[in-house]
């Protein structure tokens, strides 16, 4: 099988678990939903989200939901755990990185948790990163 058939029959199965999957934040240890305000374009993999008003959610192991509120578009993504036990958890935030006029959601962290989400970075972002550093944008929710 070629390269390009095993990358979508991989995105075939990876979307059948997703729509099959049953939330299980809580077995996760994050929030069930979390909302912020986002006033810039960014990506999340290879998908360009507009700025707007975002609402995320762990959906099953590894997988994350972030839908727009005002166009009620989601998108799912693979995401890798992150612990810091140091953190202020006080309030949640997502972090970005930025590449000249690029963002990429980098880290979503929730209120009154030690965990977080990182969503895994796309081909393009792994290539921005090899030639330049990222600045950190910070978004409090």
């Amino acid at each position: 099988m070629n390269s390009k058939k095993s990358r979508v029959a991989l995105g075939a199965a990876l979307l059948t678990v997703t729509f099959f999957a049953v939330s299980v934040a809580s077995a996760q240890g994050l929030s069930d939903r979390a909302r912020a305000t986002i006033p810039f374009g960014f990506y999340v993999g290879e998908q360009l989200l507009p700025a707007g008003d975002y609402e995320m959610q762990t959906v099953a192991n590894g997988v994350a939901k972030l839908s727009n509120t005002e166009t009620h578009t989601s998108i799912f993504f693979n995401t890798v755990r992150l612990r810091n036990p140091i953190r202020d958890s006080s309030s949640g935030k997502l972090i970005f990185n930025r590449y000249g006029d690029d963002y990429f959601l980098s880290q979503m962290w929730w209120t009154g948790q030690q965990d977080g989400l990182q969503p895994l970075p796309s081909k393009r972002e792994r290539e921005l990163t090899r030639l330049n550093t990222p600045v950190r944008i910070s978004v409090a929710r």
